[in-house]
C-alpha cells in the first residue's frame, strides 16, 4: 500500500499467547470468547504484525517484534511460535542494512524483540536508530515493580544503540507523524505514515486487536488506563474521519483495517497492505 512517499508492507514475526485476564481486562470471558478462542493451556494466541515503510529517500520499521528471547522459560511461557520472521521477509525486499530507523509505539518486549537481539555486540538492523519517547527510554531503563516483566532489557545492545529521543506528539520525518498517547505505558506512542486519504495508523498497544476498538475493552497491563480511554476516542473518532488503514498489532484475524461507523459502534473492514 502507498502511504505518502512510502509503500507500506505488513510483516509478521510469529506469534505468541497471553493469560486472558491480561489481555481483555474487565471484559467477561462470554463476550471476548465469541472473538478469540483459548489455547489449550488457558492462554489466548496473540500476532506479532509489524510495519516496514519503504522509501525513496529511507526506511523505517514499526515496532520490531518479539525477535528471538535468549530466554528457554520465556519461550515456554509465552509459547513463541515463530512460524514466521520479520528478518527474513524484509531480505525479500530490500538490504535490511539499510533501514534507518525502528519506531516504537513503546519497547516492551514483544514490540522492540529485533532492535535488540542478535549475537553479542552485533545488532540485526545495525544502522538503524532507535526511535522512541523520552519516557519509553526512561522507564525501559527504570522499570517498577508492575513492568518489570513487560520490559526485557539488554543493556549492554541498547547502550550500543543510537537513540532518537522524542519529546511529545509531532511530526518526526516528512510524512511520518508520532503522538504520544501514554495509557499502556508512561511513553507510549501512536505512529502515523502518509497524508490526506493514503494514511496508515498504527496503535501499537492502545488499541492491539479490532476487539479493542470498544472504548472500555482495555488491557490489565495498561499503566495509566484512563489515559487510554481519553487517547482511544481521539484517535478513532481521526480514524474514521480520516479513513486512515489502521494496523492492529496482536490481531492474527484482521491485521489492518479501515473503522467506519462511530465510538459507540464501530465497525471494521478488514482491508490488506499489498
Amino acid at each position: 500500500m502507498k502511504a505518502g512517499e512510502f509503500e507500506a508492507r505488513l510483516l509478521s514475526d510469529g506469534y505468541f499467547t497471553l493469560d486472558p485476564g491480561a489481555y481483555f481486562g474487565i471484559v467477561p470471558r462470554p463476550i471476548w470468547s465469541r472473538a478469540f478462542r483459548e489455547t489449550p493451556s488457558g492462554r489466548v494466541k496473540l500476532a506479532l504484525n509489524v510495519v516496514l515503510l519503504q522509501g525513496k529517500d529511507y526506511s523505517a520499521l514499526i515496532d520490531s517484534g518479539i525477535g528471538f528471547p535468549e530466554s528457554q522459560k520465556m519461550r515456554t511461557i509465552y509459547e513463541i511460535e515463530k512460524t514466521s520472521d520479520i528478518v527474513s521477509q524484509i531480505r525479500d525486499v530490500m538490504n535490511p542494512d539499510e533501514i534507518r530507523f525502528i519506531i516504537h509505539s513503546h519497547l516492551h518486549f514483544d514490540h522492540s524483540g529485533h532492535s535488540l537481539d542478535g549475537m553479542p555486540g552485533k545488532r540485526i538492523f545495525r544502522n538503524a536508530s532507535l526511535v522512541a519517547q523520552d519516557l519509553e527510554f526512561r522507564a525501559y531503563s527504570r522499570p517498577n515493580e508492575f513492568t518489570r516483566s513487560s520490559y526485557i532489557r539488554n543493556t549492554a545492545q541498547m547502550n550500543r544503540a543510537s537513540r532518537i529521543r522524542l519529546d511529545g506528539s509531532m511530526r518526526f520525518k516528512n510524512d511520518i507523524r508520532v503522538i504520544r498517547t501514554g495509557g499502556h505505558t508512561a511513553g507510549h506512542q501512536v505512529i502515523i505514515a502518509g497524508s490526506g486519504t493514503n494514511q496508515i495508523m498504527y496503535f501499537g498497544d492502545l488499541i492491539p486487536s479490532a476487539f479493542h476498538l470498544k472504548i472500555p475493552y482495555i488491557t490489565a497491563i495498561d499503566s495509566f488506563p484512563i489515559e487510554t480511554v481519553k487517547m482511544k476516542k481521539k484517535l478513532i473518532e481521526r480514524a474514521i474521519r480520516e479513513k486512515c488503514v489502521c494496523i492492529f498489532n496482536h490481531d492474527p484475524e484482521t491485521p489492518t483495517g479501515i473503522i467506519s461507523g462511530d465510538l459507540q459502534n464501530p465497525r471494521v473492514e478488514k482491508v490488506f497492505l499489498e
